[in-house]
């Protein structure tokens, strides 16, 4: 669960520090069945809950590790179904489901904006990519190496690869609060094209870390 809060954390930039502090004091299980034990309305109002919801990651909830099949017989029936309800909770579009690669165009999917001019039309753009202040505080913090893989394009290319890299927004577009603001050093990151349509083979897309680990037990 310690290992879950972490990656949790890089993930979505919520750090649960009461969670972290139970587990370590009271142990995973205790912490678990002591969350489970309250019948919650509302489960998306808890705010880690609602921060894994916005970043399209609710395999990292407490809800879906007690579900899975090696720690069920530690819960009883009771907290079970109170974890299955929860995540029956989850909208539709934090729910992740498998991209075709022929719809795979994971540098113009981030953004979209409908005009019209007697007929209407959808022009979609990737607004992080090419939004010059977002992308600069992105890169000033990050760098131009991709977070997954460690590719850099003038390393590989030389001078013509210099600042060339692309920039992903961690937090899908739907599950985003409308007061939500971006935040382009926390919100942002720098990944090759590769690894960019790699996170994009899910949708909502995988996580930086999530892809890492893919590629380490390749």
């Amino acid at each position: 669960m310690i290992d879950m809060f972490y990656i949790a954390g890089k993930e979505t930039g919520y750090w649960g520090s009461y969670f972290l502090r139970s587990v370590k004091n009271n142990g995973g299980l205790q912490t678990a069945k002591k969350m489970l034990s309250k019948r919650l309305e509302k489960p998306s109002e808890q705010k880690g809950f609602q921060a894994l919801i916005e970043a399209g990651r609710p395999d990292l909830s407490l809800e879906s590790l007690v579900l899975q099949p090696r720690f069920r017989e530690l819960f009883t029936t009771y907290e079970l179904d109170e974890a299955k309800r929860r995540l029956a909770s989850i909208p539709e579009y934090a729910k992740r489901v498998d991209v075709p690669v022929d719809e795979n165009h994971a540098d113009d999917i981030v953004e979209e904006q409908e005009y019209s001019e007697g007929s209407k039309k959808r022009i979609t753009v990737n607004a992080y990519e090419r939004e010059p202040k977002a992308r600069a505080a992105c890169l000033k913090r990050h760098g131009f190496s991709c977070k997954v893989c460690g590719m850099n394009f003038k390393d590989v290319y030389g001078s013509i690869g210099k600042h060339f890299i692309h920039v992903h927004h961690r937090k899908p577009l739907a599950g985003r609060r409308s007061d939500y603001k971006v935040n382009p050093t926390k919100d942002l990151v720098p990944v090759c094209p590769n690894c960019h349509s790699m996170l994009h083979t899910s949708n909502p897309p995988l996580g930086i870390e999530e892809l890492k680990e893919i590629m380490a037990n390749k």
